[in-house]
């Protein structure tokens, strides 16, 4: 691929599934210089766009439905494209295995994203506009290789010996409570493994809802707070409306970020940082519930060599997250609710003997 000229205006493809963010891209980056092509929903949207609009860089986010920011930039590749691509994602941090993914994939590098506020907006279109006359005007096979060699990996961090070696993400929405209750209750006191559950709930009910669950279950369930170390034999519900991540010390950290999907707690947030920690140690589970959080969570799980579960949709009250994970080639198996708590013991039990 060629050199942008400095002197003509750089054609950018903005693919982000948020209206929102697509249209805070577009103004921020839209100047003299950078001119927004085009804007795709998706990955299958993006593929179609490339041919047609041929940009010169592409700003692209991860968390998407149908085909989710990875898996574009593998199909991009295959199909022998190679366009200088960033990701502009609250995902994107300096490190994250998920970065590295993409990097190695065909990414050229990355703008991390967290609080929107008016304070950084500035250095945020500052910094977008300096990568995209950069990425303008680079080779992007070498661009790749410099950025994978100048990223440092994180430092492994010390980790409780009471920590749980095994975890279990699940995740629910509409018609899930009864559900994870039906799940959680047939979990041993001494399952050898960490659970941590995503319902989505307002603030105020996922209290309520953690102790039911733990009137309920011989496993033990609370409500999350900052710092829990995730144990073997406890269930960690999220709170409403925060996020829910594993630190690096298998330790949960409360979020008080802006909602993915529409939705805080995402359980996409809590299955990407598990797997991040994990690893294949990692079993993810989705049930009935609409929209599509939860999806981009079990790919990353799968990508990891974590195994994924989800409920089928005879059983489902709403078969939409699940769905959704299933576009994304992202479930081993598609199961009803009694048989979700079998093949969950099972895999526990492989990973623990193994």
């Amino acid at each position: 691929m060629l050199a942008k000229s400095i002197s003509s205006q750089i054609n950018v493809l903005i693919i982000n599934d948020s209206n929102y963010m697509s249209t805070l891209l577009k103004d921020l980056i839209s100047s003299q210089t950078v001119r927004v092509c085009d804007i795709a929903r998706d990955g299958i949207d993006a593929l179609r766009k490339i041919t047609v609009q041929k940009p010169d860089v592409i700003l692209l986010d991860l968390e998407m439905p149908r085909m989710d920011g990875l898996t574009f930039i593998e199909e991009m590749v295959k199909r022998g494209t190679l366009i200088p691509t960033i990701l502009v994602s609250s995902f994107s941090q300096d490190g994250a295995k998920i970065v590295l993914d993409a990097l190695e994939n065909g990414a050229i590098d990355f703008v991390p994203i967290s609080q929107l506020n008016p304070e950084n907006m500035t250095i945020l279109k500052e910094t977008l506009i300096t990568k995209i006359n950069a990425a303008a005007q680079s080779d992007p096979q070498k661009a790749v290789l410099e950025k994978i060699k100048n990223l440092k990996p994180k430092r492994k961090a010390i980790v409780s010996p009471q920590a749980a070696s095994v975890v279990v993400t699940i995740a629910s929405s509409t018609g899930g409570p009864g559900v994870v209750q039906s799940i959680l209750s047939t979990f041993p006191a001494d399952i050898h493994a960490g659970i941590l559950v995503v319902q989505h709930m307002p603030k105020g009910f996922t209290k309520k809802f953690a102790e039911r669950l733990d009137e309920n279950c011989e496993i033990n369930v609370k409500e999350a707070q900052d710092g829990d170390l995730i144990t073997e034999g406890t269930a960690l519900v999220a709170p409403g409306d925060l996020h829910m991540e594993v630190d690096s010390q298998l330790k949960i950290k409360l979020v008080d970020g802006p909602k993915r999907f529409g939705v805080r707690p995402a359980a996409n947030v809590t299955m990407i940082s598990s797997a991040e920690y994990f690893g294949m140690n990692t079993i993810g589970v989705t049930l009935t519930g609409m929209g599509h959080d939860g999806a981009f969570g079990m790919k990353t799980i799968k990508r990891r060599g974590g195994k994924t579960i989800a409920q089928d949709e005879q059983s489902s009250v709403v078969f939409g997250m699940a769905r959704a994970a299933c576009e994304l080639n992202a479930v081993d198996k598609l199961l009803p609710p009694d048989k979700i708590s079998e093949a969950v013991l099972e895999e526990v039990k492989k990973l623990v003997t193994e």
